[in-house]
Formats: C-alpha cells, sequence, structure tokens
C-alpha cells in the first residue's frame, strides 16, 4: 500500500532508501518493479545498488534482509550465461539512519521506531527546529528524511497519527508545512495481523513533498482486517505553516465540516477560556490518598466520575476517594465551577468528547466545596464572566455530535489533551450568543446546519 501511495504521486526515477529497513520488506516492491522491467539483467544487477539502499542497526535484520532481497534478484542472475553469474549484490547495510549522509535519494520509505528518547544537549541542538518538549523517535526520523531527500523527492512513512494534533509535534507540523507539505495521507483503523510487538497508536500511511507546491491533500482510510479496504476521504486543504492542529477529514461526510472549521479564527481563549490536565499523579502520592473521609482531607475527582453528563462519585473509586494535601499541593485544590472532560478514551467508543459541568451547588452539596481532580481529566475554566461562551453553553457544545466530529478531525490519537481543545474552531460571538437562546435539541441543530453551511 505505501508503494503504491509513493507510484500515485508524479516523481523522478532514481534512489529509493529505507533508512530503518528492518529486514527490507518496504523495499520489496520498488525492487520487484525493476526486476520486471530489466530489459538488460547483467546491468540491472550492476547499477541495482543505486536504485535500492536500506540501513538498520539491527545486523540480524540486515543480513536477512540481504537474503531476501537478493533472492528476488536470482530471475535476473539466471538469465546470465553461468560464466558471467557473480555474487548478488548486498543492498542493505548495518548503519544509523539518523546518521548525516551527503546522498539525495528521490524517495525514501520507512516505518521508523516509535518512542520516546532522551537526547543529548548536543542531539537536541541538532534537531531543535522539529522539537518540543519530548523527543520521539519517529519525529526524528521525520526530520532526518525530509533534510536528505532530493528537493522534488518523496518521503513516504507509516507512522503513528499523533504528529497531526499533539502538543509535542507542533514544531514538527510547522518543519513540514514549510520544508516538504503533506501530498497523501491514508489513515490505518482496522489492522488486525499488519503490526508484531502490540503496536497501539494509530498509524497512518503519508507521503510528504520536499519543496512541494500548494495543493489539497488526497486523503483514504484503511483498513486491514482479514481483507483490504480502501475508502476515499473528501480532499483536505493544504495544512497551514504554524503550530496548530491539521484539520483533516476522517469520514467521507466530512468535507464540509473541515472546510467550515478551517475558515473560523475563534478558539477557547479568545472567550476567556483556558484548558488543563488535571494535576493530581495519583500514584506519586500514593500515602496520601485514603478509603475514608478525616478532618483535612479533600475528595479526588476521577475520570469514572463523569458520566452520560453528570459529576458522580463512581463507587469503585471509594477505595482511593480522599487526599491529605501537604502545604505545596494546595495548587492541586479546585473549589470554582469547571467543565470536565475526559482524558482517556478507546477508539471503540462512540464519543470523544465525555464532559460534565461541576458547579457551584455540585461542589459544595456533594464535593465538600473543593476537589482535587486526577490527571486523566481536563479541567475547563473561564476567566471572563462576560464570556460569549458560558459555561452552560460550552457544555452543551462539547455534547453535540458536530463538536464531537470536529475533534477527531484535528486529533491524532484517542486522548482528549487539553492542547486539542483549546485549538477547536469555534464561531464569532454573535452566532454564540444566539446558540444561548436555544433549547439543547435545537443547539444540536444549529451547530450542525452552521458547520455544515456556514461557507457555501
Amino acid at each position: 500500500m505505501l508503494w503504491d501511495e509513493v507510484r500515485k504521486c508524479n516523481h523522478e526515477p532514481g534512489l529509493v532508501v529505507d533508512p530503518a529497513c528492518g529486514a527490507g520488506a518496504l523495499l520489496l516492491p520498488p525492487l520487484l518493479g525493476l526486476v520486471r522491467e530489466s530489459a538488460n539483467p547483467a546491468l540491472t544487477l550492476t547499477t541495482v545498488g543505486e536504485e535500492i539502499s536500506g540501513t538498520d542497526t539491527d545486523e540480524v535484520g540486515v543480513w536477512l534482509g540481504n537474503a531476501i532481497l537478493a533472492a528476488e534478484l536470482l530471475p535476473l542472475w539466471a538469465r546470465l550465461p553461468e560464466e558471467r553469474r557473480g555474487h548478488l549484490p548486498q543492498l542493505l547495510r548495518v548503519d544509523d539512519g539518523l546518521a548525516a549522509t551527503n546522498d539525495h535519494p528521490r524517495v525514501i520509505v520507512m516505518n521508523p521506531p516509535y518512542g520516546r528518547v532522551r537526547l543529548t544537549p548536543r542531539d537536541r541542538a541538532r534537531w531543535q527546529e522539529s522539537l518540543y518538549g519530548h523527543a520521539n523517535r519517529y519525529g526524528l526520523f521525520l526530520h532526518a528524511a525530509i533534510a536528505r531527500v532530493a528537493p522534488g523527492g518523496l518521503v513516504a512513512a507509516i507512522i503513528p497519527t499523533s504528529f497531526l494534533g499533539g502538543a509535542y509535534y507542533q514544531r514538527l507540523r510547522d518543519f513540514i508545512a514549510r520544508e516538504a507539505p503533506l501530498e497523501r495521507l491514508t489513515f490505518v483503523d482496522e489492522r488486525a495481523g499488519v503490526f508484531v510487538g502490540g503496536v497501539l497508536q494509530e498509524t497512518c500511511l503519508a507521503i510528504f513533498r520536499k519543496n512541494g507546491r500548494p495543493a489539497a491533500v488526497a486523503c483514504s482510510h484503511l483498513s486491514v482486517n482479514g481483507s483490504v479496504k480502501l475508502t476515499k476521504l473528501p480532499r483536505a486543504p493544504r495544512p497551514p505553516t504554524g503550530t496548530l492542529p491539521w484539520l483533516l477529514p476522517r469520514h467521507p461526510d466530512d468535507r464540509r465540516l473541515v472546510r467550515v472549521a478551517r475558515g473560523l479564527r475563534a478558539r477557547l481563549s479568545d472567550y476567556g477560556w483556558k484548558a488543563s490536565t488535571g494535576p493530581l499523579v495519583w500514584n506519586r502520592h500514593k500515602p496520601q490518598i485514603h478509603a475514608s473521609f478525616r478532618k483535612g482531607r479533600l475528595p479526588i475527582l476521577w475520570a469514572a466520575d463523569i458520566d452520560a453528563g453528570v459529576v458522580a462519585r463512581d463507587s469503585a473509586r471509594d477505595h482511593q476517594r480522599w487526599i491529605a494535601l501537604r502545604p505545596q499541593d494546595e495548587f492541586m485544590k479546585l473549589s470554582a465551577p469547571a467543565i470536565l472532560v475526559q482524558r482517556t478514551t478507546a477508539p471503540e467508543q462512540p464519543r470523544r468528547l465525555i464532559a460534565a459541568r461541576l458547579e457551584t451547588e455540585t461542589l459544595v452539596d456533594d464535593w465538600s466545596g473543593a476537589v482535587v481532580v486526577e490527571n486523566h481529566v481536563n479541567v475547563l475554566r473561564c476567566s471572563d464572566p462576560e464570556s460569549a461562551l458560558t459555561a452552560e453553553l460550552l457544555e452543551q457544545l462539547l455534547h453535540t455530535p458536530t463538536l464531537d466530529r470536529l475533534y477527531r478531525c484535528l486529533t491524532g490519537t484517542v486522548a482528549v489533551s487539553a492542547y486539542e481543545l483549546e485549538a477547536l474552531p469555534l464561531p464569532p460571538p454573535q452566532v454564540l450568543r444566539e446558540w444561548a437562546r436555544l433549547a439543547r435539541d435545537e443547539l444540536t441543530t444549529a451547530v450542525a446546519s452552521y458547520y455544515a453551511d456556514a461557507a457555501s
């Protein structure tokens, strides 16, 4: 599928490289194409190293890959007279795919390693243009590939979708948009039998073109679950430069939603709202957490306490319900109204946005006047008492199918982050004031109509 996506792009012939090749699986399709099209076996066997190359730090993988790729060259080798049959070329070598090189391949294909990595100050300086906070290996490989590939060349990668919206990837998005715009994107949904080793991240096939011209992104959706099913999605506007999450369709019906949202400039912060992560990381405060109330202890509010738009104590959490705060922990106390949104969701859940309003009366009557929010909950608070986006309206908006759909179009993970909540595109104040006068059912209809028709 990855090589098929490359072939759909106009690119000049030349060297194809995989900098994290493993046993060379991603290089098989271009190599097989060379073998099929070869009119001169001797020349192809002599020059194939100038067409196909790969590196990996895994010596066993490279050894195995050289055997596999060489086996695919046997048909050409067999067409030569016996006296002209030499050793088959080794196309892979043991090396660091992040090392600087002087070659400029026309295409880089890769399924790089995923996961956080601790960088030395020297390495952090090298990647600073695309780094923000924690470094992920696949982000480093993406940066290195874009720097390495020839102008006009393609970088084709199987990578997590987290780079599309996460806070840690904001500089990487800006770097990509400036240096190698996204050209094609295929979301990989159900993927039974695709990965070994329990890869949990949502993944995609992404094609970037170095120095590419502004153009819409061809989007699609791939399901690999016993059989391969490819569904075309609406083309998306080219992601802009800057650090905001990228709005891309996830469903065939998302065309207008994405187009309208791209034209909206307001965000939560424009209406006085700020989103933050609950401050309590419970396993760092185990000695302070208790099952029963005593004077000086505050109740802990868990993600499980948010259900069906209501904040109510889940009995399954009662054994960890109370915490004794130390003086240095006072910042964790929440004693003002807020909107709470679960941070962790599952792929099979029908909704990403699961929210509830914590009102003053609820705080006083049910939660002893203050709570400590655990870090699997986002806390949304407003500093503007005259905001056009009232707490009641924001809560109702988060419950609408349209806002849930919109959130899915700008996130790359099943987690719901404060960063991405703050990036939700919202209408201007006059629209919000009109919505605030509507009943819940009327609001749901009005929101769906607005995000479908505002750009037409």
